[in-house]
């Protein structure tokens, strides 16, 4: 097999373009170029990539996992780069983070502050996200680091967990909701919930009730967007889980109440999750550092370790 870097360029830009018309342009060659280049990257690994449809190209069964593979070697061939730069001194590249909606409100700017002291060029991207979602990026290198719950153990292959802090999980409705006061799970547990992320997070909602032999409720609504959550809840009789630690700087500025349910909710974990299968950059590890000083200094040496 002799597909090389050429290809791989080639096959994630008309991947991403959706024809193969567009990808020519995208790569500043012409169209039968890219075809004869397909063809051939086809002819070698033996699959069909993509096929014909009606506005384009789409992807194939069999070149899904080509494409996956592709694009951690090309992310790879980035971040090599970008170690030799780092090392060398020139202190360039960028760093993708995701980040839960803990991490965005107390870590993530005291820990850019402090990483971009010494790297100063390096082009951070930060995105929210949420467990276990978040997770695939980082093993497939789209995503160099993800700050928020740590995974469970069905999520923990091809990642690496540096633990940070604890924070409650409380309960919040609407401030003139009729669910204020209201301190019993079992009775929470009939009302209408949304959950921040996907249903793919649904068993890190269901074991608060589980774990008490309560039937989990179904959420009515679920959103990545904490604002759209929020938004939802100040002026209804909704719940849902919300991370302790940040509810107070929440409370000021929505109108939100939070419940005492007794018993508590499991806590949950905060971690710094990057890959386990690939060695981190001079810039990440010290990102990496950053977030665990900055924790520390917020929340107390105790809790910032390395699991």
């Amino acid at each position: 097999m002799n597909t090389n870097i050429q290809h791989i360029e080639m096959l994630l830009a008309v991947e991403r373009a959706g024809s193969i018309r567009a990808a020519s342009k995208m790569l500043g060659k012409t169209q039968p170029a890219v075809t004869k280049a397909l063809r051939q990257a086809e002819a070698e690994l033996g699959a069909a990539i993509f096929k014909r449809a009606p506005s384009g190209v789409v992807v194939t069964e069999d070149g899904k996992p080509i494409l996956r593979r592709a694009r951690v070697i090309q992310s790879e061939l980035r971040k090599m780069q970008e170690e030799v730069d780092q090392r060398r001194g020139l202190g360039t590249g960028r760093l993708n983070v995701t980040v839960s909606p803990l991490a965005a409100t107390r870590l993530i700017s005291g820990t850019l502050k402090r990483f971009q002291r010494r790297f100063p060029n390096v082009h951070v991207q930060i995105s929210g996200g949420h467990e276990p979602i978040a997770f695939g990026p980082v093993r497939d290198g789209q995503v160099d680091i993800v700050i928020g719950p740590e995974p469970q153990a069905a999520d923990v292959a091809g990642l690496s967990t540096s633990f940070l802090i604890e924070t409650p999980i409380s309960v919040i409705t609407g401030r003139n909701s009729r669910w204020v006061g209201e301190t019993r799970l079992s009775e929470l547990a009939k009302g209408d919930w949304l959950m921040i992320g996907t249903r793919a997070r649904l068993p890190y909602l269901r074991r608060h009730f589980t774990k008490l032999g309560l039937e989990p409720p179904d959420p009515k609504v679920t959103s990545d967007s904490i604002f759209s959550v929020l938004s939802l809840i100040e002026e209804s009789d909704y719940l849902c889980t919300y991370p302790g630690r940040i509810l107070e700087q929440t409370a000021a500025r929505w109108r939100i109440a939070a419940l005492e349910v007794d018993p508590p909710l499991m806590s949950a974990r905060i971690a710094v999750i990057t890959s386990s299968e690939r060695p981190p950059t001079p810039a990440l590890q010290y990102f990496v550092d950053c977030v665990q000083q900055v924790s520390s200094n917020l929340f107390g040496p105790g809790d910032a370790k390395k699991l």
